[in-house]
């Protein structure tokens, strides 16, 4: 009797059903810019006051995957997670406001952001550990992927040099591919229409990215190119 084949690496799968979106953030403008080592200081600065909102978000959406963790595991690997943020993240935005002058206050809002912000709570609120998993699997592997590309140019702003580096280093690297095997693991046991809601959620989540990303370029401006 012929062995019917193993289903795809879950992870694998949902990258593939999602890659259009994925191009399309990868060649997202911000990064462009980056890569290119022209980033408009203003569009950084407004970057730097959305993105630090949302790493405290972040906190907050990784504490929800430590309640509804499997096993006390994942809930050591998660909590260091958590010290990481706090310490690591937090850190780097409470020196760069500081050193910059800034006041991330007195950014202005956008609705894309607001509307990230929102959206992964509820997913981290009423969704399931491997809902959470997914969702921050799409927004830390989006990360390590095109900043480990940006880390090889030129970025002559040492804040954003910084800012690059530290989610291409071996340690963020390591998360993201903990929350990819995350997926690998899990996915072998979930049913084919399981497995296709996780992917509908990760490109919900993409596009939500790339959103988030065109929001610091002009309030009013929703540039998705």
């Amino acid at each position: 009797m012929v062995e019917p084949p193993a289903p795809a690496l879950l992870a694998d799968e949902i990258l593939a059903a999602n890659s259009a979106a994925w191009r399309e953030m990868q060649a997202h403008r911000f990064i462009r810019d980056i890569e290119a080592d022209q980033l408009d200081p203003t569009v950084f600065h407004r970057y730097l006051a959305y993105e630090g909102a949302f790493v405290a978000t972040a906190i907050a959406i990784f504490a929800e995957a430590v309640a509804k963790a499997p096993g006390i595991e994942e809930q050591r690997w998660l909590i260091d997670v958590l010290k990481a943020l706090a310490d690591d993240q937090i850190g780097y935005f409470e020196a760069t406001f500081q050193q910059l002058g800034l006041d991330p206050d007195e950014a202005p809002r956008h609705p894309s952001v607001d509307a990230f912000c929102i959206g992964m709570r509820q997913i981290a609120a009423e969704g399931s550990y491997l809902d959470i998993v997914t969702a921050m699997f799409c927004a830390e592997w989006m990360y390590w992927t095109w900043c480990r590309r940006a880390a090889r140019r030129t970025i002559t702003d040492p804040i954003l040099k910084r800012w690059v580096k530290m989610h291409a280093e071996e340690e963020f690297a390591d998360q993201a591919r903990w929350l990819k095997a995350q997926l690998d693991t899990t996915g072998r046991h979930l049913p084919r229409d399981a497995r296709r809601r996780l992917s509908q959620l990760f490109g919900r989540v993409l596009r939500m990215e790339i959103d988030f990303h065109s929001a610091p370029y002009d309030p009013g401006d929703d540039d998705r190119q």
